[in-house]
């Protein structure tokens, strides 16, 4: 059984005591305090200066008077407590003073009678000053030690010199009134005291939840800017990744724009910015292809067009994206130059935010530096005579020195030499569950993008970026491969036999090159093979073996037999670009074709028609342009043909018609794209069986065809009319679109002034 420690009664007592013993006197009350100390002391100091010229002055008294001592100390007191309140700024210094000063001085007034007795009037003031100014705890102790000294002296000997002032009745009841005012000054600063007491802990509960709640604030903010980097960070990894020698780009730009701000002495809040904004500069390549992005060859116009885009791009993504205050200002603007001639406003001089000159700058250096699909990285000297020159002109002169002055100092080397791992963006926590579906389906995508569907070999963009990236590591045998006569196959057994062959093609480029080798291809019937460390004689042996393996797989399908391979190949070095070996192997395949096809040729230096035969060129221009029934051109074709048979017209008089078929749709129907389409589909093959191979049609528009009858005359015309609609209805006998005609004779136009 746990045992009580005393009456509920002492219980409270006790309390009370222990709250008394906690000073209320802390943040704005102590300097208060303190205030009042200072001021307290001061009077107390001029009050003793007074009575010192009073009584050692005016009243003569002798130095040794009690009287004149007591003065004296009485402004010691004040003055030390003055010092300590408002020079020192200590309180327990401060209040130890005036409460030895008050136990001395007034006991010696009490037992000595002093000032004929008045002197123990002033001790009246002691139980509310101690109590207040000093501490509750102190004053009740000095208020029943001087109680208790009234009453002794009113009851006892001790109290002789005060008698010759007072009656032993005025000693008595002094001694009550004095006691009384001690415990009701008591009763009131207990109250006060613990009053206080209460608020500062209410105050205390409430800082320490205001504090607890800043610090879950604050490291939620912290985790949120954490996230909000690792977001940013991310997606600026997901768009370097579109072309794999940009890898990290976004991020040393970053870096690099961060050490020139930081050497300018921006403020941290504005640094962040720029590093956010800077990690986010080419945030518009997203919408670039990666087949321009990843292309090795000198870009078109309309290519350099479309790269130069992503800046506007760029920009509107991070339109009214306030979190990063610079970010859509330096993704449109980072490509602008000092001196005007930059893209894609044209801006000069301050025109440009400082952010984007910075990130400007720091681009630029990251682009010389880096290796990219063109070209090696530059060497440091070109690149700092490029910066150095373009100081003034496409880079702001005072940023342009800060970035030199950093690069010699080397205080970029760390940057330079960090390696950015192929994981990056998914090393750290993920930032965002949606945001991390979007990488992975881009990666996805990527991945299937990177494959060329028909033929299992690499895709364009994919194969050309990483035969370039190759090129630059190793010596080889660089390959351009040309399957003959796919055309042929689509128009005479149609498409899927000539998906066929290239998937054939595919089977054996992969089965034939070895695991080393890097394949892709371009487009259509072309493709490119790289194959590094080989010789030239390795090479020719694997280029023979590639024929003979695809002449060998083709020879029991008769829908692809006429396929045949042609390649032009050339030898290669690191120090050979992609775009060198493409044009040199691209002349040596050339020559291949001039000399018949079905073969190959190493480029050995500029070669020509001349050491041609032209009589084998005969049997493979007639095989590759063979076709049956009427000449299926495009539309540009069409009129250049028209023009040459009009020429033989006018040359060998030789007529012919110009037929021009309408589908129109019927009344009761609707027009459906799907129907359309499937009823000219039925009306060209209707004319292809029709027409002969001397005769030209093409499409003319969604519903029209136009056709060209040579050396038909009239009645011939609609005898070739009424076969091409027999033919039509017999293959689409829905009834949709009915067709009509109307026929042009261009020498009787002519002749009427007409054409």
């Amino acid at each position: 059984m746990k045992k009580r420690s005393g009456t509920p009664l002492m219980q409270q007592i006790k309390s009370v005591w222990q709250d008394l013993n906690q000073s209320i006197h802390v943040g704005d009350r102590l300097r208060e305090n303190l205030v009042a100390l200072t001021f307290v002391s001061i009077f107390t100091m001029l009050l003793g200066l007074v009575l010192i010229v009073y009584n050692f002055l005016i009243r003569r008294l002798p130095f040794t008077d009690v009287a004149v001592l007591m003065s004296i100390v009485t402004f010691v007191a004040g003055a030390a407590c003055a010092f300590c309140s408002r020079v020192l700024k200590s309180r327990e210094k401060a209040i130890l003073i005036p409460t030895l000063f008050c136990m001395v001085v007034f006991t010696v007034y009490a037992l000595t009678g002093y000032m004929e007795g008045t002197g123990i009037l002033w001790s009246l003031m002691l139980p509310i000053g101690m109590c207040y100014f000093i501490s509750v705890k102190k004053g009740i102790l000095l208020s029943t030690y001087y109680s208790v000294l009234y009453f002794v002296l009113a009851l006892t000997p001790l109290g002789a010199r005060l008698a010759a002032f007072y009656s032993p009745a005025f000693m008595i009841r002094f001694a009550l009134t004095y006691f009384s005012l001690s415990v009701f000054t008591a009763i009131a600063m207990i109250q006060y005291h613990r009053y206080v007491l209460l608020e500062i802990r209410h105050t205390e509960r409430l800082n320490a939840e205001v504090a607890r709640q800043t610090a879950v604030a604050e490291e939620r903010a912290r985790k949120i800017e954490e996230i909000s980097f690792l977001t940013i960070q991310t997606l600026a990894n997901a768009i370097d990744a579109k072309d794999p020698y940009t890898k990290g780009h976004s991020s040393r730009v970053s870096q690099y724009s961060v050490r020139i701000a930081e050497r300018l002495g921006w403020d941290p809040e504005r640094v962040s910015d720029l590093r956010y904004a800077a990690l986010l500069h080419d945030i518009g390549k997203i919408g670039v292809p990666d087949s321009i992005l990843n292309n090795p060859k000198k870009l078109t116009d309309m290519e350099y067009a479309i790269i130069k885009s992503h800046t506007t791009m760029g920009g509107d993504i991070l339109r009214d994206r306030t979190m990063i205050r610079s970010a859509e200002n330096v993704a449109r603007c980072h490509h602008e130059r000092y001196d005007g001639r930059g893209y894609p406003a044209g801006l000069k001089g301050t025109e440009i935010s400082e952010e984007a000159r910075i990130v400007a700058i720091a681009d630029a250096f990251d682009a010389m530096s880096s290796n990219r699909i063109y070209r090696k990285a530059c060497d440091p000297e070109y690149i700092l005579r490029e910066l150095e020159q373009g100081s003034g002109t496409q880079f702001d002169p005072d940023y342009a020195g800060i970035f030199l002055q950093l690069l010699k100092e080397g205080a970029l080397n760390e940057i330079l030499r960090e390696d950015i791992p192929e994981d990056a963006a998914g090393s750290a926590e993920s930032p965002s569950a949606l945001l991390q579906e979007v990488v992975e389906a881009f990666a996805a995508q990527s991945a299937a993008d990177s494959v060329d569907i028909t033929t299992g070999v690499m895709s364009r963009s994919a194969g050309e970026g990483a035969i370039a990236k190759r090129m630059q590591q190793d010596s080889g045998c660089f390959a351009f491969v040309d399957m003959d006569n796919l055309k042929k196959i689509n128009d005479t057994l149609g498409h899927e036999s000539g998906d066929k062959a290239l998937h054939l093609l595919g089977e054996t480029l992969r089965s034939t090159l070895g695991g080393d080798s890097l394949c892709c291809r371009l487009g259509g019937d072309e493709f490119l093979f790289f194959l590094p460390g080989v010789t030239r004689e390795a090479a020719e042996k694997q280029i023979r073996i590639l024929i003979s393996r695809f002449d060998e797989a083709k020879a029991d399908d008769p829908a692809v037999s006429v396929a045949t391979l042609s390649a032009g190949l050339v030898m290669c070095t690191p120090a050979d670009t992609y775009l060198t070996a493409y044009n040199r192997a691209d002349k040596a395949l050339y020559h291949v074709k001039q000399n018949g096809k079905n073969g190959y040729s190493f480029f050995n230096g500029e070669t020509g028609l001349d050491t041609a035969d032209v009589n084998r060129l005969v049997p493979g221009i007639r095989s590759a342009g063979r076709y049956s029934g009427g000449l299926n051109v495009e539309y540009r074709q069409f009129t250049k043909l028209y023009d040459f048979i009009e020429n033989l017209e006018s040359r060998f008089s030789q007529p012919f018609r110009l037929i021009l078929i309408t589908l129109t749709p019927s009344e009761d129907t609707g027009i459906r794209i799907e129907e359309q389409e499937k009823a000219m589909y039925y009306m060209e093959q209707a004319i292809r069986q029709t027409i002969r191979g001397v005769d030209v049609l093409t499409r003319y528009s969604s519903r029209q065809y136009l056709v060209i009858l040579v050396g038909a005359k009239e009645e011939g015309v609609q005898g070739a009319v009424d076969r091409i609609f027999r033919s039509y209805y017999k293959m689409n006998g829905s009834g949709a679109f009915t067709p009509g005609y109307t026929v042009a004779d261009p020498q009787e136009a002519k002749e009427r002034g007409t054409l």
